[in-house]
């Protein structure tokens, strides 16, 4: 039997009924999601008294463990939808929460003509004829369940849907979605000066949460990256990622306050999932990327365990200042180039100083002092990466960057592989859609001569991030190293494609032409990177391809040539190079002394040379094993 009596509590322009769950302001309902309903309905039952914020965790979600950020979002929500009237609820600082405004209770007949509308999570709320300013009529029953099926539907066919874009799409099941890619916000017009690096890092930092699910590929950052600044398609860019759906979005800044706008859209017909605009202080920045987190989540009909709703909005810092300095720091070291990440070390340093346990700041320092290290050799820069990356284990060893960036000191830093693949795997453990991780490992099974399973690992690097033009000419080089020169030659082509100036995409496609003694192909792609970058790599190549192609006199006087330039301007690879040039000439002594040399300086080529093709003149030499055992390369 339907209840005789219900109970409306009034306060400010609002009604509550809470058996139709439904809130009036005036005669508008008011889109609540389901939690934050009975959020607003504790307060209001309440009013006036303290509630413990362990007690509102407990009540809302009974048997279920919840991160306290939970709640915040919640309160937040709840506060917008209340509009002016915001402020009647109260936060006591390390206590809880109160309805501080005057509450009128009162309770009425039942009864009246009814109108039922979806609400926003697609449960059907009830709005009484004479709360929607219509005339009350005795019915049946049956007559007035007909009329609210019939008011129900012509709301649908009308399109309205209370601020909901599309409430089927909504609701529907969506279980053919298994990826997804999300943009680089774009700034409004009118947004502060220098705010650029807002938009990428918002979405970076969407992309990081929403990759602790397990159920859905998120492409990472670096593959979406080349789509800032352009007047771009969100469809057409989740086509060419090869994702199921994509989050698109802009960002404003004014002062203190940020209005952020997303909308998530599905890649094979277009169709908006969701959409919500999202204005608030830059300090609630964090519960805004949780709120849009966890819609998505819900949208894509995710069911998250506690563990997964944790860490989804677990936190690296609570100081929004810190957190504002690692966007900027991280934007710069997306660029790629030596001045801004010289500039990066000082941002993220500046990061670690307003919050001294930021590990994302120090993971992210780790990273950038290998990259230099890999540029000139330098010992101290290895050892800066090594200690920024041990102090954020330190601070959180369940961290797979932390990981990561230990992992690349110790391969290319410190030449334990052992301890690399400890790091590598456990990375990938944490994160098993690591595109980065999965590339990572790769490398080293490489390196420890597992050419065929490093290819595996470095396919499913680029399933998992199709966009990424590193990955792709990476790809061609694992081809290159298991002797698949045809399919190294494809990869390469499309790296190229990618980026036409890329000096490791152009290189790449020169060496598998090379070994597949395609040798005029392999002489335009080694002009090109010397016409282009008057690089001393693509001078070594031409040498190289000289002597492969029988004219030794051009090779030796390549040689020389190379020699020179060292002289004049050193390169840190230039002793393995001058190895493959002496090997393709056939002076194995002086190739292994140029190895031993390079060995000695710990050039990077040296750690892959079990599987380099260029090494083939010298593998049956005994001396050339007895090197790979002496760096523990091989058993």
């Amino acid at each position: 039997m339907p209840n005789q009596t219900k109970r409306i509590f009034e306060f400010g322009p609002f009604r509550l009924d809470t058996d139709e769950r439904l809130l009036l302001e005036g005669n508008q309902a008011v889109a609540l999601p389901p939690k934050v309903f009975d959020l607003l309905v504790l307060l209001v039952k309440d009013h006036g008294h303290l509630l413990e914020k362990e007690w509102i965790l407990k009540t809302l979600w009974p048997e279920t463990f919840v991160e306290e950020a939970n709640l915040t979002v919640n309160v937040s929500t709840l506060r917008k939808a209340l509009g002016t009237n915001g402020h009647l609820i109260e936060t006591v600082p390390k206590r809880g929460y109160r309805f501080a405004g005057e509450v009128r209770e009162s309770v009425i007949a039942a009864g009246a003509s009814r109108v039922e509308v979806p609400s926003e999570d697609g449960e059907g709320h009830v709005v009484t004829g004479r709360e929607l300013g219509l005339p009350d009529r005795p019915a049946k029953r049956g007559l007035r369940r007909l009329m609210a099926l019939a008011a129900t539907l012509g709301l649908l066919a009308g399109g309205f849907f209370l601020g909901e874009r599309d409430w089927f799409r909504r609701v529907q099941k969506l279980t053919d979605i298994h990826s997804m890619a999300i943009l680089p916000f774009r700034p409004l017009a009118g947004d502060s000066a220098g705010s650029d690096y807002l938009g990428p890092g918002i979405a970076d930092a969407l992309v990081r949460q929403m990759s602790s699910i397990a159920e859905i590929r998120i492409r990472p950052t670096a593959s979406v990256q080349k789509y800032y600044g352009t007047a771009v398609d969100a469809v057409k860019a989740g086509r060419e990622l090869g994702v199921d759906v994509v989050l698109d979005g802009n960002v404003q800044r004014s002062g203190q306050m940020i209005r952020v706008s997303v909308q998530l859209l599905r890649v094979s017909d277009g169709a908006p999932l969701w959409a919500e605009r999202f204005d608030d202080f830059f300090t609630n920045v964090f519960q805004v990327q949780d709120s849009i987190a966890e819609k998505v989540s819900e949208t894509l009909s995710m069911k998250l365990s506690a563990n997964q709703h944790r860490q989804m909005i677990k936190r690296q810092t609570g100081n929004t200042e810190a957190y504002e300095l690692y966007m900027r720091a991280k934007y710069l070291e997306m660029k790629r180039a030596t001045p801004t990440n010289l500039q990066a070390i000082e941002i993220y340093q500046q990061a670690i100083g307003k919050d001294p346990e930021y590990t994302l700041a120090y993971a992210g320092l780790a990273r950038i002092y290998m990259e230099i290290a890999m540029v000139d050799g330098s010992r101290e820069a290895t050892r800066r990466a090594d200690v920024a990356a041990k102090r954020a284990l330190a601070l959180d060893i369940d961290l797979p960057e932390a990981h990561l960036a230990q992992g690349q000191v110790l391969i290319r830093g410190e030449w334990d592989w052992a301890g690399a693949r400890r790091e590598f795997e456990r990375a990938l453990e944490l994160d098993p859609n690591s595109a980065y991780g999965h590339w990572a490992r790769s490398t080293l099974l490489m390196a420890l001569g597992e050419k065929e399973n490093a290819l595996k690992e470095m396919e499913k690097a680029r399933r998992l991030d199709p966009g990424s033009q590193d990955m792709m000419d990476d790809l061609g080089w694992a081809y290159d190293c298991n002797r698949d020169f045809e399919s190294a030659i494809r990869a390469s082509k499309t790296a190229v494609e990618m980026d036409p100036l890329s000096i490791t995409a152009n290189h790449q496609l020169g060496k598998a032409y090379l070994h597949a003694k395609q040798y005029a192909e392999a002489k335009k792609q080694f002009e090109t990177v010397l016409r282009s970058h008057l690089s001393k790599r693509g001078l070594a190549d031409l040498g190289q391809l000289a002597a492969e192609m029988g004219d030794l006199s051009k090779a030796r006087d390549i040689l020389k040539e190379l020699g020179q330039a060292q002289q004049q301007k050193p390169t840190y690879e230039f002793a393995y190079m001058r190895a493959v040039l002496q090997a393709s000439l056939g002076d194995k002594d002086a190739a292994f002394k140029s190895l031993e040399l390079a060995a000695a300086q710990r050039l990077s080529r040296v750690i892959w040379m079990a599987v380099d093709p260029d090494m083939d003149p010298l593998r049956n030499d005994p001396r050339f094993p007895a090197l790979l055992r002496r760096l523990r390369l091989i058993s």
